[in-house]
């Protein structure tokens, strides 16, 4: 095949060829096949090998799950595996997280829309937005997830509560990708707001007050804490501080009225435990795990040392002894009033063991940051902390993005070590149903599949997402 020129690939100079457009250069499907898997006569046996192998195998799989199969043991306990032992006349709670948390996600993919349409008008560059196609292709294996799902309900709920699910996602993602840039930390705070209140729905809204004032001050802190001069723009942004304070202490005190204990989530079962384990792991470890990387890199001894004794204590045993540990040992140091739940314990378990990786994985994005560019934040008159957070911090997590999802996916399918420690998440559930009479000894390869199936759908989302991110910031590239 001719060699590109550079007219063509459209390099501002005409006698250098970018070789990363080279590499990425698009080709038509039959030339990309003859290119690739048929470019000579060992490449074209693999490839006939291999592909034989591969229809011998989707043949099986197609045959067993549309002939063979007998999926009666997953219909027939759909809300089983999804919510487990749940009080079923309080499922309407989670029917309202779902819709609300629904919402969220919209609201936040709004809010992020938002806030690159501003950063490509501050920089000059067109902002160019995914086609319903390309979102499709994103989530497609979510999408799979849920139609197997709505597929082996009985009952029209399901459908109604995806359909208002989706519509409300669908039209607070339309709202907020529209609001004007300068606004946009009103969305994050309603995000966070949306957030807790999805959770609240569940679990009660007499109790939990550190939810109330503790997200509205992360906020504050995270979004308006460092800037240096005071002009409009940091007026603007203090003032929006105090109306996300306000409307969240506004929230706290009407909702104290409510009472409502709730559904406490030492109750919650089946695969929503496992998501929101996952997701309370996820979100509490990183900050921890990112301070341990500072620590440990710091040059105050007692900090490193600690750090340091932390980390490979802990990255030295394995989970389940953690939460073995956790089941007995927690509640006796901490000496409170009030037992702490099981899987609270399991979550600090959980939170502990990954703060430790997720350490490590920054450690070596920080030690992947080349010293001039600290010089550089040095010879501009930046404090240690602001080249660090500026100039350092953003290049290093840049790096480790395929390490940190990768720990977090690994994160998420670890929920399943719950069942260890007697928590009736999906696993667990799994035995729960083929101990009815009617399916003992009887699709158990079939409920597998369908554990296996739900696990595999989140965890490509996460890496089809980490993926994108890694286009999107050059990751290897530059």
């Amino acid at each position: 095949m001719d060699r590109p020129t550079a007219f063509e690939l459209g390099t501002e100079d005409p006698m250098v060829v970018d070789e990363r457009q080279l590499h990425h250069e698009k080709l038509p499907p039959g030339k990309w096949i003859q290119k690739n898997l048929f470019n000579n006569w060992y490449n074209s046996l693999i490839t006939v090998v291999l592909g034989v192998v591969v229809l011998f195998f989707a043949y099986r799989a197609i045959s067993f799950v549309f002939v063979t199969a007998r999926w009666t043991p997953v219909t027939e306990n759909l809300t089983l595996f999804m919510l487990g032992r749940f009080p079923r006349d309080e499922q309407w709670r989670v029917t309202a997280q779902v819709i609300i948390w629904s919402g969220t996600m919209g609201l936040a993919w709004g809010a992020a829309v938002a806030g690159a349409k501003l950063r490509a008008l501050q920089t000059g560059i067109p902002y160019v937005e995914d086609s319903t196609l390309s979102k499709v292709r994103r989530y497609w294996g979510l999408l799979l997830l849920l139609g197997m799902l709505l597929v082996g309900t009985q009952t029209i709920g399901p459908l109604v509560v995806v359909i208002v699910g989706l519509a409300v996602a669908v039209a607070l993602f339309y709202v907020s990708s529209r609001v004007p840039g300068r606004h946009v930390g009103y969305l994050w705070a309603a995000v966070a707001f949306l957030g807790v209140f999805g959770y609240q729905i569940v679990s009660g809204f007499a109790g939990n007050a550190w939810l109330w004032i503790g997200a509205p001050v992360a906020i504050a802190v995270s979004r308006y804490i460092g800037q240096r001069d005071w002009d409009d723009v940091r007026r603007q942004r203090y003032s929006q501080a105090a109306g996300v304070l306000g409307v969240f202490i506004v929230a706290f005190v009407v909702f104290l009225f409510f009472d409502s204990e709730g559904i406490g989530w030492d109750q919650w079962e089946g695969f929503h435990l496992n998501l929101i384990a996952a997701a309370v792991a996820i979100t509490l470890s990183f900050p921890l795990g990112l301070l341990l990387a500072l620590a440990r890199r710091s040059s105050f001894p007692a900090l490193r040392i600690m750090a340091t004794t932390y980390i490979e204590l802990i990255r030295g045993v394995p989970m389940i002894a953690l939460l073995l540990m956790a089941q007995f040992f927690i509640g006796f140091f901490l000496n409170t009033s009030t037992p702490l739940s099981l899987i609270t314990r399991a979550l600090v378990a959980m939170t502990l063991f990954t703060a430790a990786y997720v350490a490590e994985i920054v450690r070596g994005g920080l030690q992947a940051v080349p010293v001039g560019q600290v010089e550089a934040g040095q010879s501009v008159g930046l404090s240690a902390i602001a080249t660090t957070r500026l100039i350092v911090l953003p290049q290093a997590l840049r790096a480790v993005i395929p390490a940190m999802v990768g720990q977090f996916i690994s994160l998420f399918k670890d929920t399943t070590l719950l069942t260890i420690i007697g928590v009736s998440e999906i696993l667990n559930v799994r035995e729960l149903a083929h101990s009815q009479q009617e399916f003992r000894g009887f699709g158990i390869a079939e409920t597998l599949v369908f554990v296996m199936f739900a696990f595999w759908a989140i965890s490509f989302t996460m890496s089809r997402e980490s993926q994108r991110l890694e286009r999107k910031l050059g990751v290897g590239e530059r």
